[in-house]
């Protein structure tokens, strides 16, 4: 069982399509690659909502990510909001690089790449000035993730999987061997795509899958697989990493991803964001819900605020502010940035 997700209205809000066979998507449900920022702090009980930055109602932000102060938010319409303060004021860039949805973003050494619907990817050396790159597939790209050596790799649907060797330029797509490799004809959707320093390519989605490749995508090995669709994924350098979806589903690995335990979050929401600090701090989001764990899992807490708990909260991402506090933020409905201060 997956979520529906209408290619033709991303900004409508998830969870007002309903359930749906395997094989399509909700609206808006793409998730995140959070890089570096994942060291900063993250909620305790005592903070509050911030709101930031808000839309209106057809409006919707899918992905964020920060490198310092300097972060990059994208969404619905094509929508690329930038900011230089660590999401303390944004600002949207006209004319947007195109019309579609955008639904993923990752930045690495002042270099970013975003992706969208219909196999779209665009790449920047300076995250202004954006090249489109030479289109190999007409999929939804869901998700990017990139590596300090400029190696990207985007995910999306029917099992598409591409890389790209020169910072996201150009792509190539990987051919895949669904039935060898799931051991399902099926070609699941996929949600969250990791790229390690190294060229290790972890990625996740439909049937709980939680795939593995260290040589650039050649041979892939299944490291877990389910009934639920993860969403978001994290992978940290130190060997954890968290991957979220369906039903409350918060997966945890201590060792680089080889074996993976489910957490018990409390909450049946669906969740589509996830980060994490090495020192075991962990929040995810998602449809009405925004949970954190302290304690690396082993317990969690909801926080509770009218602007978490009547919207859904895409992705999550770290960032700075000029004191050189840390804070989180999440994009979400209506094209919200919220920000959760300590």
């Amino acid at each position: 069982m997956t979520i529906d997700r209408d290619a033709k209205t991303p900004g409508n809000a998830p969870g007002a399509t309903g359930m749906s066979a395997a094989g399509r998507f909700l609206a808006g449900f793409l998730l995140v690659c959070l890089g570096a920022a994942a060291r900063a702090a993250l909620p305790t009980a005592g903070e509050k909502v911030d709101v930031i930055l808000h839309g209106t109602a057809h409006d919707a932000l899918y992905d964020i990510a920060f490198e310092g102060r300097k972060g990059i938010a994208v969404g619905a319409f094509g929508t690329v909001l930038t900011t230089g303060d660590g999401g303390a004021t944004w600002a949207a860039q006209s004319p947007a690089p195109t019309g579609l949805a955008l639904f993923g973003v990752a930045v690495r050494d002042g270099r970013c790449v975003i992706v969208g619907q219909t196999g779209i990817a665009f790449a920047a050396d300076d995250c202004k000035q954006w090249k489109l790159s030479p289109p190999v597939t007409k999929a939804r790209l869901s998700s990017v993730s990139l590596n300090r050596n400029g190696h990207a790799c985007a995910v999306g649907s029917f099992g598409t999987i591409l890389s790209s060797s020169d910072w996201g330029k150009t792509w190539t797509q990987l051919p895949m061997d669904w039935s060898g490799i799931s051991g399902q004809s099926a070609e699941p959707h996929l949600y969250g795509v990791h790229v390690g320093d190294d060229g290790t390519l972890t990625v996740v989605g439909e049937f709980e899958l939680i795939l593995r490749s260290t040589d650039g995508g050649g041979q892939w090995k299944v490291l877990h697989k389910g009934e639920r669709s993860l969403f978001g994924l994290q992978v940290l350098d130190n060997g954890q990493a968290y991957a979220v979806g369906q039903s409350g589903a918060v997966l945890a690995s201590s060792d680089r991803g080889a074996t993976w335990r489910s957490l018990d979050t409390g909450v049946t929401a669906i969740l589509t964001g996830v980060l994490a600090t090495p020192t075991g701090e962990v929040v995810a989001s998602g449809i009405n819900t925004i949970v954190y764990s302290e304690d690396g899992g082993a317990s969690w807490s909801s926080l509770q605020s009218r602007l978490v708990n009547n919207a859904w909260h895409e992705a999550l991402a770290a960032s700075e502010d000029s004191s050189g506090k840390r804070r989180v933020m999440s994009v979400g409905a209506g094209g919200s940035i919220l920000q959760l201060t300590q």
